[in-house]
């Protein structure tokens, strides 16, 4: 009884139960919605990331659906394992995809799944074997606090939904976007729930990664290497490379003379175009002399 009082107490965005819930209903909404907006008149390209958007849906779905039974609390970590790598292959196919058309979209979206990548990985492996062996404790990103997080989710979010609401001229799709935005902060609540809950238990919290040990390497190494004078000497390498090409093919002389004919020969056709004006000036003179004279003897 007190357990029911104490969960009755608590916001319904602090409640991880009814955050996992309502992230079922908006991915089960979301992926009939989409759906019903492929059917319709709309380009291959679009159905394709429809089809492609709702395949990454449909198996964070079973993620999220498995973790009402006993037997996906029994493999949860499995199961975080699954969905990071989903991710890791989402946030590789924006990748790809801002090469293959840049745009402000496209680079959010990459942003938003590089982000839930870092914030999955160094939460949900937390308390497994996976945190250990791979020593994630030693990792710059556990820096990062866990509302660094989800506001940097929350903020981008915002500003991906922006971006689609400017774009987007069916309504249809404005559902889709409000209904993509509202997976992406409850997915990111989800994950900051659950790294609250391992804090609170202390379970793998003393980490000692941080980014000034990685600055201070990346620092060592462009030292011991040399990075700034390489790169001096190789500009300059190039600069003595192209002076000598055009010295010992006398790329200036050839330059010169192609000039100079250049000149000679626009100042012949200036020449013989002013030679034709001014004959055909002396024709016209001449025809129109004739033609008074021609004019006076009628007159007499």
């Amino acid at each position: 009884m007190k357990k029911r009082n104490k969960n009755s107490s608590l916001k319904w965005y602090d409640n991880a139960h009814f955050v996992t819930n309502l992230i079922i209903v908006i991915i089960s909404i979301f992926i009939i919605a989409s759906q019903s907006l492929a059917n319709g008149e709309l380009s291959f390209a679009l159905f394709s990331s429809v089809i492609n958007h709702n395949s990454i849906y449909i198996l964070v779905l079973l993620y999220f659906i498995l973790l009402k039974f006993s037997f996906g609390k029994k493999i949860f970590n499995y199961m975080n394992v699954i969905l990071v790598f989903i991710y890791l292959i989402t946030t590789t196919t924006s990748l790809f995809t801002i090469v293959q058309s840049f745009s402000l979209y496209t680079v959010l979206t990459f942003i938003i799944n590089f982000v839930f990548l870092i914030y999955m990985s160094h939460t949900l492996f937390r308390d497994s074997r996976i945190w250990r062996e791979f020593s994630f404790s030693k990792s710059p990103f556990n820096e990062l606090t866990n509302d660094w997080y989800f506001s940097a989710i929350v903020i981008l979010t915002i500003f991906l939904l922006l971006v689609n609401l400017i774009s987007t001229v069916v309504f249809s799709g404005v559902v889709v976007s409000i209904l993509d935005s509202m997976y992406y902060i409850l997915l990111g609540r989800y994950i900051f729930l659950y790294r609250e809950y391992l804090d609170k238990k202390k379970l793998d919290s003393n980490n000692a990664g941080n980014f000034d040990e990685v600055r201070e390497k990346v620092q060592e190494v462009l030292d011991k290497t040399d990075i700034d004078d390489k790169i001096v000497n190789g500009v300059k390498n190039i600069h003595d490379k192209i002076d000598n090409f055009v010295s010992t093919n006398e790329i200036d002389k050839k330059i010169d003379s192609v000039k100079e004919k250049v000149i000679d020969v626009s100042s012949n056709i200036n020449d013989k175009v002013v030679e034709k004006i001014g004959n055909k000036e002396n024709a016209e003179d001449k025809t129109s002399k004739k033609v008074h004279k021609n004019n006076k003897k009628e007159e007499e």
